[in-house]
């Protein structure tokens, strides 16, 4: 009973807490004036009068909801009421999953209206909650209509002002708020917690009406191997399907443009490109010319493992491969956490996670760093065990430097718990010698594999110490980020309920599940069973939050919450433990479970699992065209059979460059040279000399020639 109490009172507490919008619209006769969530806004419209009020929402991840409306004029109370609690919203296809572009195609709807007669200035004040990634309207019908549109919770935040047409009249940005958004963030995590209480509940329901003698643990007797191969193997190949057939083998990001481009300067011998006479049309972004060198903005290590696929022509296949071990990585850490059977259980849930199936099918450095941080945790696990055994401390070390040469604030805060606890070891004073040589070997092998890694920055920028970041010349991490890295907390973790398993997706959506992906990580901690491998699982998921929170960056616009990616394997781990311990409720003994808690157990993770995987291939298939870029300028210059030519893509857009990556050449002796440029520059004609020119625009591949005809015409 204390239990389900426990769960109704986190409940509570939850919506206590979490984001509230407050709006209020004031109307002066000859301007609009808007503040939402403290930040203000106005424009020039004189409404004389106001006939209607209407509230038009879409679905999110985070369904939109109302709390309280007021419209007033004057000193005289037009409307006050409650808001429905849950806007009964149009229901889109597909359901939204937490990802900025493909949730941004769901249908609005009108959720509440009311007829009203205001002449003169009046008051609008309302209040939401819910995450708004579409458009939120607010629609004052009147002469003149107008509207104003909220955005905020997910990875916009901005609110609009518009006149009766749809043209914006007035924009701004929305400011951090840090306590909501704090408070926004532990609403998720007190959900998570409210879930996991209420599975407590149930389990602990159970384990009284069963008569069932506690039993030793069937994974002492479980052959699993085979599985986890098969698991595996299908993580290879579903990856695999992803990076071929689903995104076309080519990268969908500008960081994934700028990868690929590195990785053919490292085939060629070089960390940069040569500066060629064309160089001011090879606008790929985030490169820069310094001293005569085209250098890039993102560490070499990815792109070196890129360019190992690169030579033998396949690029896309890097990272499906470093799923599959990914996946055997999972299973020996759950092994040497516990048994086997959790380490099949995390290589499952590995297997099944939409966000891992996606990283390990782009081009994206999280396939590496996270593969390498997982293998230094299992080294450093298994150091610990094996006490005298230096080496795979080194290893280990080996590990944390590598993933530091691909990304270096995620694997300095990955590694910082290991090197607490070894720190630890040696002060706890039992056999200090060996701790001391786990300590030093850990040490010394993070900065020999490191050391590559900071003659590349020597040699980049000039400095050992400084970023090939530092080219944008710009500081990335300040602790003036610290609000916006609050409100991204907020986002990326309400973000990672959706992304890590997919369980309910297509039939659920909303708080509940957000918090079921994350209440079983929870278990081992609130049923106070959490071991210290647990306790630095859950330092080294705290310690990759918290390093994000000054930097303004949040990797939203690639496939989801991915600055979190590497920490999804600690949270894999954890949430495995979860189902172990529910199977041990009522059961004091480490290596004994209660046999009804432990069926009931297995039938819910079995049903979570197989539900989430059925839906998996059409959820990844979303992904087709992701960021408006696919194999269509490929397929137009194939049909063209076009193998000498100058290719002109539309300036200012990155996705031009990804559908070119593949077949780019950046130099101007090229038979196939594609620049970025406007069509009539006088430049483009000399360049192209004797190569037919061409121009891609809105999918098409067009002649010069027979767009200056049809131009003319």
């Amino acid at each position: 009973m204390s239990w389900m109490i426990a769960a109704i009172f986190l409940w509570l507490l939850a919506m206590a807490v979490d984001r509230r919008t407050a709006v209020e619209i004031y109307s002066d006769g000859g301007r609009i004036h808007l503040d939402v969530a403290g930040t203000s806004l106005s424009a020039p419209i004189a409404i004389n009068r106001l006939t209607a009020i209407e509230i038009r929402a879409a679905d999110s991840i985070d369904p939109p909801g109302g709390c309280h409306i007021e419209v007033s004029a004057g000193d005289r109370d037009v409307i006050s009421e409650r808001l429905p609690y849950r806007f009964r919203l149009p229901r889109g296809s597909p359901v939204p999953l937490g990802d900025w572009e493909l949730d941004d195609s769901v249908v609005a709807g009108t959720v509440w209206r009311k007829e009203i007669d205001i002449a003169g200035p009046f008051t609008v004040r309302a209040t939401f909650h819910g995450r708004f990634l579409s458009d939120q309207n607010l629609i004052l019908a009147g002469a003149p209509t107008s509207s104003v549109a909220i955005r905020r919770g997910l990875i916009n935040n901005d609110c609009f002002i518009r006149n009766a047409d749809g043209a914006t009249l007035a924009v701004t940005t929305i400011d951090p708020t840090p306590v909501a958004d704090l408070g926004a963030a532990l609403a998720t995590l007190l959900r998570a917690a409210a879930v996991a209480s209420l599975l407590i509940a149930l389990f602990t329901a159970l384990d009284r009406a069963s008569f069932l003698a506690p039993v030793p643990a069937a994974s002492r007797r479980w052959r699993v191997a085979p599985l986890v191969i098969v698991i595996a193997l299908a993580a290879v190949l579903t990856s695999g399907w992803v990076a071929r057939g689903v995104l076309e083998g080519l990268p969908h990001t500008p960081d994934s443009l700028v990868y690929l481009l590195q990785a053919t300067w490292l085939l060629d011998g070089s960390l940069s490109g040569d500066v060629s006479p064309i160089q001011n049309f090879l606008t790929v972004p985030y490169t820069y010319v310094v001293e005569n060198r085209w250098l890039a903005h993102y560490p070499p290590g990815w792109p070196l493992l890129l360019a190992v696929g690169l030579a033998v022509r396949m690029p896309w296949l890097v990272a499906p491969l470093l799923g599959g071990l990914y996946i055997l990585l999972l299973y020996l850490t759950g092994r040497e956490l516990s048994n086997p059977v959790l380490g099949l259980a995390a290589a499952t849930l590995g297997l099944i996670s939409p966000m891992a199936r996606l990283i390990f099918g782009s081009m994206l450095s999280h396939a590496a760093a996270s593969t390498l941080l997982l293998a230094a945790l299992w080294l450093a696990l298994v150091a610990r065990r094996r006490r005298r055994r230096w080496q795979v401390a080194a290893l280990a070390g080996v590990a944390v430097g590598l993933a530091f040469g691909i990304r270096p604030l995620t694997a300095v805060a990955f590694g910082f718990p290991f090197g607490v606890v070894l720190l630890l070891d040696f002060l706890a004073g039992r056999d200090r010698a060996a701790a001391r040589a786990r300590l030093v070997g850990a040490g010394t092998g993070m900065l020999v594999a490191a050391a590559p890694s900071l003659i590349a920055n020597r040699l980049i920028t000039g400095s050992l110490f400084a970023l090939p970041y530092t080219l944008a010349g710009a500081k990335m991490y300040l602790a003036a980020n610290i609000p916006f890295g609050l409100r991204n907390l907020d986002v990326l973790v309400a973000s990672s309920g959706s992304a890590i398993f997919g369980w309910g997706w297509d039939v659920v959506h909303g708080p509940v599940p957000l918090a079921l992906a994350l209440a079983f990580s929870c278990l081992p901690f609130m049923l106070r069973r959490a071991r210290s491998t647990d306790l630095m699982l859950a330092a080294i998921v705290i310690a990759v939050i918290v390093a994000h929170l000054g930097t303004r960056g949040h990797g939203l616009h690639g496939f989801g919450p991915r600055y979190y990616f590497e920490i999804f394997a600690p949270l894999f781990l954890l949430t495995a433990r979860g189902f172990q311990e529910l199977a041990r409720i009522g059961v004091n003994h480490r290596w004994a479970e209660n046999r009804l808690s432990a069926r009931i157990a297995v039938v819910l993770f079995l049903v979570l699992n197989l539900s989430a995987a059925a839906v998996l291939p059409r959820r990844l298939a979303l992904y087709r065209g992701y960021n408006e870029v696919d194999g269509s300028l490929e397929q137009r210059i194939a049909e063209l059979a076009l193998e000498r030519g100058l290719v002109i893509l539309p300036p200012d857009q990155w996705q031009g460059w990804a559908m070119a990556a593949r077949m780019m050449e950046p130099y101007p002796d090229a038979d196939l040279l594609f620049l970025q440029a406007e069509p009539n520059d006088p430049a483009i004609t000399e360049i192209a000399g004797d190569r037919q020119i061409y121009l891609w625009r809105d999918g098409r591949l067009v002649a010069a020639e027979e767009l200056s005809v049809t131009s003319h015409q």
